[in-house]
């Protein structure tokens, strides 16, 4: 017994680590195969509500449900000043500025695969937030690398968007790159300071907030405040509100709390895959060889970026004088 016991404790640990391993590996894949479907959606619900109403009754239907639920499972609420101060910037920058700028940028002419280039600049951003903020996530070399190899894989596979970028469409892609920055600086910001807090209340409070602030938007904007068409209008708005919101935001919150902010924004490298596998699915968007080399890429990078067989390899080559050194 005295054998077994060391063992028996030895294997529960490694059961834990495994099930956390897969516990976020499910809710990555999640984030990606919902949030893959909502570039589309907001195109589609743009049909029926201007964008600064329809981003706010998307938040307004998404809050109501989230304090819903953070009374039936008794969520704690925000507690600490700073808390509130997180909320409060989270509502701002993340659900009225990001969310309000990808709206009017998709609503000025910016396609869906455009928007998905655009974004996918959030990783490289993240990573340099974080660098800044958080002491224990540091730029490397390999981030570096990963990053713009898998940036490098979505420009083969929406190589064709390429080719429509005009003049005119300088400031709605400036929108979606902002949008991408401050999806970076709220990010960070919960990994810092968000770790105590719980991702259903929260969530509830800082897209009530920003509901709050894209209902201002679009009156300041002079938008027709009139009921959404169906089923383009209103079926976006519950879609993106329910899926696209308040599951993703709780699992995005939870994810952080578990995993690097880096690591969790190469979701936005995996979206535009998602984005483009359901438009050859269920569309009549085609997925060549060229797009399947793409997309192998980009997993390529986000491999270089986090593994560790990576890692040794990079030191290794380092010592040996074939990698240049980061910090010279």
């Amino acid at each position: 017994m005295a054998i077994e016991g060391p063992k028996a404790l030895r294997d529960a640990r490694i059961a834990r680590a495994v099930a956390s391993q897969l516990a976020r590996a499910a809710a990555f894949a999640m984030l990606c195969i919902i949030w893959g479907s909502t570039w589309l959606a907001i195109r589609i619900g743009l049909q029926g509500a201007p964008p600064f109403l329809a981003a706010s009754l998307r938040f307004v239907v998404a809050s109501v449900t989230l304090l819903a639920l953070t009374t039936v499972f008794h969520a704690g609420w925000p507690r600490t000043r700073t808390e509130w101060a997180l909320v409060v910037f989270v509502g701002l920058v993340l659900f009225t500025v990001d969310y309000g700028l990808i709206y009017w940028g998709e609503n000025n002419g910016v396609e869906s695969g455009l928007s998905a280039i655009l974004f996918a600049t959030y990783p490289l951003q993240t990573a340099l937030v974080a660098h800044g903020i958080l002491a224990e996530e540091k730029l490397t070399l390999q981030k570096l690398l990963g990053i713009g190899v898998g940036f490098g894989g979505i420009l083969v596979i929406f190589r064709s968007e390429l080719v429509t970028v005009g003049v005119e469409k300088a400031f709605p892609m400036l929108a979606i790159i902002l949008s991408a920055t401050c999806a970076a600086f709220a990010g960070v910001a919960i990994k810092r300071w968000g770790h105590d807090t719980n991702p259903v209340s929260f969530n509830a409070f800082a897209m009530g907030v920003g509901a709050l602030s894209l209902a201002a938007t679009s009156t300041v904007a002079g938008e027709p405040w009139t009921v959404p068409t169906w089923p383009e209008g209103i079926g976006a708005i519950v879609y993106l509100a329910l899926l696209g919101s308040v599951v993703t935001f709780v699992t995005w919150q939870w994810l952080l709390k578990h995993a690097e902010v880096t690591s969790v924004s190469f979701v936005a490298l995996i979206t535009p895959i998602v984005a483009i596998l359901l438009g050859a699915t269920v569309g009549s968007e085609s997925f060549d060889l060229v797009d399947l080399i793409g997309a192998a890429i980009v997993l390529i990078g986000i491999y270089v970026s986090i593994s560790r067989r990576a890692a040794a390899w990079a030191r290794t080559a380092l010592r040996a004088g074939v990698l240049p050194d980061a910090k010279r």
